[in-house]
């Protein structure tokens, strides 16, 4: 019998490919790190040499690696490093929040005071920390509380002072909150806090340290690739993944989207040219057109159900965006466009669909980024238009209560529509939207396939007509991610001829509860086939 060379052989009894349906068993050969093919038991004998690495997993799954689209890492990578930050998620009062601020003030004597993970109404009395409410409890160091969706940061005095916002500042898109009399109430939403994310700005070596704790993570959640997307970090972090990858440190695949808003030609050649590496690529431009629902400025079609003075509106010139859509297509360049309300979204369709006319298509895909509310005639478009939609379905679980009171009643019954989407032939991409989410892959596979929060809330699911299969979000949180990173000739399935991008999670994900999804852990993670992560205490190599 004639042998062939391996290096790795994975064997189980359910191997999700991502191609098909349903799993199978058998066995993946792995050489070079590339994927040799995936074969039912009985073929698998010419593989077996001395050389290779037998792994049987047993009854465990083995699907391809996860694939996170949209993460703000070179921004918030530093978010799981205790001498950066500290969480206040749950506090239940303001003078909690300052409490555990100067807990950490106290360890960290040379540290920015920075907060991260706040929600407004999660306190009891929905305290609003502004300037003057967090200057009587500290104000010669610079404060800066974040809130969980990472869109409004509340700040004391001196951290306006240090990062020289002033009321004189320009403001086009009014992200500056003053009060009556024009003065800096130190609350900032979306592009005005740039400045004080200048603040945060550490030295390399620390920045390294975190990089490398944050890939160990999200190696050990099982995810092999992400699409870091702007904001990407107050200062470029691409030298500082080069920099690792060279080192061989880079043990997590990163596309990375560099803002699209009045982009330079020059400047994104050189970022394609120089970046382009299997493990490092430049991959496209992204842009934010609007904000979020919970504070009304999510860009809707018709005034929200709860404020109906407003229609939200985009954070940017719309115009521009529509201008620089055009330019990025005719160098051959796709883009992201951040896009929750169903106006934000026609306007980006609209967009896409204009530049595609006047180009043709281009061979990279397109995506929307969330696609939270979206009118019921655009969702056909994605498909006709060849358009990803991205979308998150953990946030969903964040309005599960609310949407009702934003949106109304007809309107709240077309949220996350991740079945009509794909009923109707279009692509859907997904990731974590980290820092907002955790990026655990769990915690977006459980939301899509009960639409429910943690606590299995509501029964039965929220609108359950839009519920999606096991096999439907795993090709989503593989296949579909990669196609929206426009590598899906590379990775995202276990086809022969693609890289060794793989997951083995610590039971049979088809057979698991709903509420087991949440408790499901990877075993081991290999990213061209070099094993990232492994539980040695689980599988000994044989």
């Amino acid at each position: 019998m004639k042998t062939m060379k391996a290096r790795y052989v994975l064997k189980s009894r359910c191997i999700f490919d991502s191609v098909s349906e349903v799993p199978m068993a058998g066995g993946i050969v792995i050489q070079d790190g590339k994927i040799v093919g995936t074969f039912p038991e009985e073929e698998l004998l010419p593989y077996l040499t001395e050389s290779a690495k037998v792994i049987d997993y047993g009854h465990r799954t083995i699907l391809p690696g996860f694939i996170d689209s949209h993460v703000h890492m070179g921004n918030f990578m530093e978010m799981t490093d205790p001498e950066f930050c500290v969480d206040v998620a749950g506090s239940k009062t303001f003078l909690e929040v300052i409490e555990k601020i100067k807990a950490f003030g106290e360890k960290n004597k040379d540290a920015v005071l920075y907060a991260i993970n706040f929600n407004l109404f999660d306190l009891e009395d929905q305290f609003v920390p502004d300037a003057k409410a967090i200057d009587q409890y500290i104000s010669d160091r610079p404060v800066m509380i974040m809130t969980w969706d990472c869109h409004t940061w509340y700040v004391n005095s001196k951290a306006l002072e240090e990062a020289g916002i002033t009321k004189d500042l320009p403001d086009p898109t009014n992200s500056i909150e003053k009060d009556a009399s024009g003065e800096l109430t130190g609350v900032l939403n979306d592009t005005a806090v740039y400045p004080l994310q200048m603040l945060l700005v550490r030295p390399l070596e620390a920045r390294k340290k975190s990089l490398a704790r944050f890939l160990s993570q999200i190696n050990a959640a099982g995810i092999t690739t992400v699409g870091d997307v702007f904001p990407c970090g107050v200062t470029e972090p691409y030298p500082l993944y080069q920099s690792m990858e060279q080192e061989g440190q880079l043990t997590t695949r990163i596309c990375f989207y560099p803002p699209l808003l009045d982009f330079n030609k020059a400047q994104v050649e050189a970022l394609r040219e120089q970046y382009c590496s299997d493990m490092l690529r430049f991959s496209g431009l992204k842009a934010i057109l609007d904000g979020v629902l919970t504070v009304h400025t999510a860009w809707m079609l018709e005034p929200y159900s709860n404020k109906k003075d407003t229609c939200g509106g985009p954070v940017i010139d719309a115009q521009k965006l529509e201008s620089d859509i055009t330019r990025a297509c005719g160098m051959g360049i796709n883009c992201r466009v951040h896009a929750i309300g169903d106006a934000a979204i026609r306007f980006t369709l609209d967009c896409y669909e204009k530049a595609l006319r006047k180009y043709g298509p281009i061979s990279r895909r397109h995506t929307v980024e969330h696609i939270e509310y979206c009118a019921p005639a655009d969702v056909p478009r994605f498909g006709q238009l060849g358009v990803v939609a991205d979308m998150h379905p953990c946030h969903l679980t964040f309005y599960i209560d609310d949407a009702l009171d934003y949106l109304g009643q007809e309107r709240e019954a077309h949220t996350w529509l991740f079945r009509d989407v794909l009923n109707s032939g279009g692509i859907i991409g997904t990731g974590s939207d980290y820092p907002v989410v955790h990026f655990n892959p769990m915690l977006g596979i459980y939301a899509a396939v009960t639409r429910a929060n943690d606590n299995g809330h509501p029964a039965g699911g929220w609108h359950p007509e839009q519920k999606l299969s096991i096999a439907e979000i795993l090709k989503i949180y593989t296949i579909g991610s990669a196609m929206a990173l426009n590598i899906d000739a590379d990775t995202g399935t276990l086809e022969t001829g693609k890289s060794a991008d793989i997951t083995v999670l610590d039971r049979n994900i088809f057979t698991a509860s709903d509420k087991e999804i949440l408790d499901i852990k990877p075993v081991m993670t290999m990213t061209a086939g070099n094993i990232v992560y492994q539980q040695e205490s689980l599988v000994p190599l044989t």
